[in-house]
């Protein structure tokens, strides 16, 4: 495949032939494109077919009626708006759903009725107002019978408001009403297509340097923020952002970015961060995608830090195929500490370079493999409705869960006042798709809003009243949605982990406020409600599901079902051959440890009880750090395949199987990535192994995992639970395995040791410190594993010990002998605490590199039971048992040890992002300081420069590039990078390469960095002759541009200019064999920033009278700042910017970027009167010629279409298939996804130009006009511009 960035422009091909003949220079006199300021419709809705785009506001209905007759609505169809209380009760029409764009102006106009029996409130009105931000825009008094019209210009906000909402006065709030019709109009397009989002603008590092907040805001607003000098990370700077006054946990500062977003693309986005207290909490940068219900929170660098660690970064990636109806957020967020304040500073957001991506359209969809077994279905929020991610999710799924969107909070955060506008909005869009929807949840203990059963003080409700809340939401939720859903989760996650008598279920379950303010039975209430519900409602075929995680654990599973059983025979006596509770839901948060027998022997046992399972939240924690190697993703895939083989086994017991989530990037446990597709939606081996279970476990052999390792060094501590500086030279073990579904309390340990003891420092995040519970597992705690001979037995030896210790420092022991020498001492730091302890050694004596068996675990408890367990490196819970899940400790560091002399820790590691590794070439050519550095995963070459003349000179030696070759292949990096330091005076750098050498490249490509410029030369560009020994020359600087014409140099002015040269045993080269990239950096000056894509880089021809050509395929980057090109000329090169130059082309004009764009580049031209003639018809070959041109296609990539007519005009049907395909020649993924049907004209798109169409509309290179596709009508040159500036940016 071609590079999808630049093509080969400059050679006198076909593509130049083309254009020179035809030029798209117009045949006849100028045409004013007419009618820019006219009126189109935008949206018209009479709803004789139904409800139209309308949704529900509040708790109204809406019912589609005809025969309705009044001034208006003079066709008879209508939308009646009953069942109203509440002002706003009403109708929605979102902006997405009608067409309405950001920062265009409408006109609405909306006919309402009254009928005449209705009684109606002096002072009743009707309004018009927006959504969210609810600015009033029209409203009238309504009478008995009377009709009106409401008719208001606005200017859409996305970042104010969604949608129109037609509603009601307060004194209005029961009126019932008709909508006759709803008509929203706006500036017509002179026939253009639609304007595409505006490119992302560039993200500028944000220092608070300038003491303001840099556009940060308190997530919560009440928050304080302020720009103090008390600490800084900038380089030579004095201020940082601090943050204070935090009472949750996602409290924090937040930025908003959707402007320096292209949707579908990848950002690493960072922040520095330095905590101020506690001792030690867990920081976490995130990302936040659309509001409301339906948004996405993804964390991106979680990392727990501690005061005395200064300045940390955070960084991660995240790709965002959605831009969240323009609202996207950074924000830093401690999950571990609601009361952590901090510092951030130097935060940065910006493009990877890896732009939009496709799914793999040729896999077989999960859903079809299991027709025949059970649905399939993910779970998702608004992210996941729109674009590619909507695309995924149609190809493989039959059933969606909403993430969020359908829980306590998001429905009725207010009492009374519920909210199911983003609720329906995913669901009907679900719906319409042919998916089928899961409720999730009614019940539940989280993301449920205090007033449910709390009193303001904190204490439960009385019973009744609790109960009475109960029903009334489950009663008016189950009611509003209906038969859309075919199941609900009534009750989520009541039971505790592992209790010690499963049989008595009532005392296994969660002691959460439900439970505190009704009792055990506020379980069963639920159900009932639910029952009644549906009991009212025959026709409703609708399941009753608990849900709950940990359903491996076999006490666990054995209270879940003592519960369902004992619930079930009672109604049963009431309701002969009835169920109470339908199916119990298995969430399947695993990890790749989890033993699926577990799984089995819970499924069974479920089975048996005459319900149906569904596994409701899938998903396989593997890796770690975002990280996942091929031998931890195939033993992930290896347990999807026993999972989904497990599953077809009782396929006619299970209703489905829905994963949680459809990517590991955007998962809730996206550090440990747990999903079947990877962060770029392609399938892992994880996709394989649950599309043919079978096939994948004969093919791939389990692997047993390999236990993570650490060092101890030796010293000795002061037991006082302060950590000492002593501990900061032993290395920090992370505690971030989790054991169980929610992820709660996370922390470190530290190990150090002497002749006599272990010694170990745990710090812990926790965000509620809880001990309620007599058992001591039950409480927030901490557990030191111990196995002296690291024999990794599955049972206990005498040398083998479990130690615990909670945050009062009251502490057990298995077995209790392990108390005789132990000692400890805790000290709490808000809800944070930290434990040191010292452990006798009982059976061994300690020396330099002696391996121990080890493992640490934080237990954390809320509301009196144990709700987290996270550990180093077991992630089974067996520890106390069995010592073949700890990891491996390896003491170092003892003086005159051995193998650790003189105080040697014995180690030869080199640890940590970002550090470097020297490799001292043996002979260095002139003196010791040239070297060869990996740093980062890059080869750097480093030689030796010296300047004269204002020229530097880098000979690099035989030796030394011989050096860099072999430290790229132990790396597995295919270039060299050569860095040549700024050089004070020099206008030109020139490196020496030996022939030899050249000849031993290969495959390896140069990248050579100067101030000024970067050259990417690829493999195989540099050839020499096999028969020569000359030394290759590479010369790079400023051009020489003293010949060219006053205007030229106005042009040019001070902005970039290139010399590249090439000499081989003393011969010029003036070609290369492949061509190289060149990037010069460049700030923006003031007449750029208006239109930087005027700006293009011309080759100067030396042999032609300093005549330029400009590189088509050149352009600024906004994301790096720099001037980027591609070329196999070898030359002077210049950046111009091209001001605009017609006069029938104003500013403002829809197509005006484009034309500036491709006019600049020769790409189309103007008719040579001051003109360019927007309006003007195209004739076939002047657009091939100029599609050719545009995407640098060679003679035979262009041959397809030389045969075309010169004097046909080009239809937009045509020009579909052209352009796709150019670009399909161009090596342009496509896709023909895209659903045509919501154009209103896409029955007359031909059968030849379909498949064309979808796929100019899934790269966003048609976007319609006035939302059709106009296929027949003739393109004209402004539209064709706009075609072509799309099709060359997707390259």
């Amino acid at each position: 495949m071609k590079s999808q960035m630049i093509k080969r422009t400059l050679a006198l091909s076909l593509a130049l032939t083309l254009i020179l003949s035809s030029g798209l220079l117009p045949s006849h006199a100028s045409a004013e494109s007419s009618g820019i300021n006219d009126t189109a419709t935008i949206y018209r809705e009479d709803f004789a077919n139904g409800k139209g785009a309308a949704t529900q506001a509040g708790n109204s209905v809406l019912t589609p009626v005809t025969d309705k007759y009044f001034e208006g609505n003079e066709d008879g169809a209508a939308l009646y708006v009953s069942n109203r209380e509440n002002n706003w009760d009403g109708a929605d029409f979102r902006f997405a759903d009608i067409g309405l764009k950001n920062g265009q102006s409408y006109t609405v106009t909306v006919s309402v009725y009254i009928d005449a029996d209705t009684i109606v409130p002096d002072d009743a009105q009707i309004w018009l107002q927006t959504v969210d931000s609810y600015k009033w825009l029209d409203g009238k008094n309504v009478i008995s019978g009377g009709a009106i019209i409401l008719t208001k210009e606005f200017t859409v906000d996305t970042a104010k408001d969604s949608a129109i909402r037609v509603q009601s006065n307060d004194a209005g709030a029961g009126v019932p009403y008709y909508i006759g019709d709803i008509h929203i109009t706006g500036a017509a397009s002179s026939g253009g297509e639609d304007p595409p989002r505006e490119p992302a603008l560039p993200f500028n590092t944000i220092t608070f340097e300038d003491q303001s907040m840099g556009g940060f805001a308190g997530r919560a607003g009440t928050e304080t923020l302020s720009v103090t000098n008390e600490a800084n990370h900038t380089d030579g700077g004095g201020y940082a952002l601090k943050v204070e006054g935090r009472s949750e946990t996602w409290h924090g500062p937040t930025i908003r970015v959707e402007k320096h977003v292209d949707k579908g693309h990848e950002y690493k986005i960072s922040a520095w961060v330095k905590l101020i207290s506690p001792e030690s909490a867990q920081l976490q940068l995130s990302t936040q995608i659309g509001e409301g219900s339906s948004a996405n929170y993804v964390a991106l660098a979680p990392k727990t830090i501690r005061v005395e660690d200064g300045w940390v970064l955070l960084e991660g990636n995240y790709r965002y195929n959605s831009v969240g109806n323009e609202f996207l957020t950074l924000y830093v967020e401690s999950s571990s500490s609601k009361d952590a304040s901090f510092y951030i500073d130097d935060i940065s957001f910006e493009a990877t370079g890896s732009g939009t991506v496709d799914i793999e359209r040729d896999l077989v969809p999960l859903k079809d493999a299991y027709a025949s077994d059970f649905l399939i279905g993910n779970a998702i929020t608004a992210e996941d409705l729109e674009g590619i991610r909507f695309e995924l999710l149609k190809m493989h799924y039959g059933l969606v869960t909403a993430g969020n969107a359908m829980k306590p909070d998001a429905l009725q955060k207010t009492k009374g006042s519920f909210t199911f506008d983003s609720a329906d909005a995913l669901v009907n869009q679900v719906l319409d798709a042919g998916m089928q929807m899961h409720g999730h949840v009614l019940v539940w203990h989280q993301q449920s809003p205090d007033w449910l059963n709390m009193n303001p003080d904190g204490s439960p409700l009385q019973r009744e009243e609790a109960l009475d809340n109960l029903r009334t939401h489950i009663r008016t939720v189950m009611e509003h949605f209906g038969d859309r859903v075919i199941s609900w989760d009534v009750v989520n996650e009541a039971m505790n982990d592992n209790p010690a008598n499963p049989a008595d279920w009532e005392n296994a379950l969660r002691k959460s406020p439900w439970y505190q303010a009704i009792g055990p039975d506020y379980l069963e209430q639920a159900f009932l409600a639910a029952r009644e519900v549906l009991d009212d409602h025959p026709d409703w075929n609708i399941k009753l599901y608990y849900n709950d995680y940990n359903d491996d654990n076999r006490n666990k599973a054995t209270a879940i079902y003592s519960m369902v059983k004992e619930l079930n025979e009672k109604y049963a006596k009431t309701h002969p051959g009835k169920l109470l509770v339908d199916g119990i839901g298995m969430q399947g948060h695993y990890n790749i440890n989890t033993n699926p027998e577990n799984v089995r022997l819970s499924l069974e046992q479920f089975i048996s009880l005459g319900v149906e399972v569904g596994v409701t939240e899938l998903d396989i924690q593997a890796g770690s750090d975002y990280q996942l190697t091929d031998k931890q993703a195939e033993a992930q895939g290896y347990l999807y395949a026993q999972l989904m083989q497990l599953y077809k086994e009782h396929s006619e017991q299970i209703s489905r199987v829905t994963f949680w989530g459809q990517d590991d990037g955007t998962s809730w446990r996206a550090s440990s990535n747990p999903l079947l597709f990877d962060k770029n939606l392609q399938a892992k081996p994880a996709y394989y192994a649950v599309i043919d279970p079978a096939k994948f476990i004969a093919e791939h052999q389990p692997d047993s995992s390999e236990a993570r390792q650490s060092t101890a060094k030796y010293a000795t501590p002061v037991i006082d639970g302060v950590a000492d500086a002593i501990w900061k030279d032993t290395p920090a073990v992370p505690i971030d395995q989790y054991q169980t579904a929610w992820q709660g309390a996370s922390g470190t340990a530290r190990v150090l040791w002497d002749d006599e003891n272990l010694y170990v420092l745990l710090q812990v995040n926790d965000a509620q410190l809880d001990k309620t519970n007599a058992n001591a597992w039950e409480q927030d705690s901490v557990e030191i594993f111990l196995d002296e001979n690291n024999a990794r037995t599955t049972f206990y030896q005498t040398d083998d010990g479990q130690y615990r210790v909670n945050f009062d420092n009251e502490v057990s022991f298995n077995p209790e002998s392990l108390s005789e020498g132990f000692v400890s001492a805790t000290r709490i730091n808000g809800s944070s605490y930290t434990v040191e302890a010292k452990l006798p050694f009982k059976t061994v004596s300690p020396a330099n590199q002696m391996k121990i068996g080890f493992d640490v675990q934080i237990n954390d408890a809320k509301d009196g039971s144990r709700q987290s367990v996270a550990a180093w490196n077991d992630t089974t819970g067996n520890g106390y048992q069995d010592t073949s899940v700890y990891g491996v400790l390896t003491l170092i560091g003892k003086p005159d040890g051995t193998p650790g002399n003189g105080g040697s820790d014995g180690s030869n590691n080199h640890n940590g992002s970002g550090n470097s590794i020297m490799v001292s070439p043996s002979n260095p050519v002139s003196s010791s300081s040239e070297k060869v550095l990996l740093q980062n995963g890059k080869v750097i070459i480093q030689p030796v420069i010296t300047t004269s003349a204002k020229q530097a000179k880098a000979v690099i030696s035989a030796s030394l590039l011989n050096k860099a070759m072999a430290q790229a292949k132990i790396s597995g990096t295919k270039t060299l990078t050569i860095e040549l330091p700024a050089q004070a005076d020099a206008l030109s750098y020139e490196i020496e390469l030996p022939e030899q050498s050249v000849k031993a490249l290969g495959d390896f490509g140069l990248l050579i960095i100067t101030d000024y410029a970067e050259l990417d030369i690829p493999a195989n560009s540099l050839q020499s002759d096999p028969d020569s020994e000359g030394a290759l020359r590479i010369r790079i600087g400023r051009a020489t541009l003293s010949d060219l014409s006053a205007d030229e140099h106005a042009y040019i002015g001070d902005r970039p200019t290139f010399g590249f040269m090439l000499e081989y045993g003393g011969e010029t080269v003036t070609t290369l064999e492949r061509p190289v990239v060149v990037k010069l950096p460049y700030t923006l000056t003031a007449v750029d920033q208006e239109h930087p894509e005027r700006l293009v880089v011309w080759f100067i021809g030396q042999e032609a009278g300093m005549q330029t050509t400009p590189i088509v395929n050149s352009r600024f980057n906004q994301a790096t700042n720099q001037i980027v090109f591609e070329t196999d000329q070898l030359g002077n090169y210049a950046t111009a910017y091209i001001p605009p130059a017609f006069n029938d082309v104003q500013p403002a004009h829809w197509a005006g970027q484009a034309i500036g764009a491709m006019t600049a580049r020769s790409v189309l031209a103007g008719n040579g009167s001051g003109s360019f003639s927007p309006a003007q018809a195209v004739t076939s070959s002047e657009f091939a010629a100029a599609l050719i041109h545009a995407l640098g296609l060679n003679a035979q990539e262009a041959a397809a279409f030389a045969a075309l007519p010169n004097d046909a005009v080009i239809t937009r049907q045509d020009m579909f298939v052209l352009t796709a395909q150019a670009l399909a020649a161009a090596g342009i993924k496509q896709s023909n996804d895209a659903q045509l049907a919501t154009y209103s004209d896409a029955a007359s798109v031909p059968e030849y130009a379909r498949d064309s169409a979808a796929a100019l509309i899934s790269l966003g290179i048609i976007n319609g006009k006035n939302r059709q596709l106009a296929p027949q009508d003739a393109l004209t040159r402004a539209e064709a511009a706009v075609i072509l500036y799309r099709a060359w940016s997707r390259l």
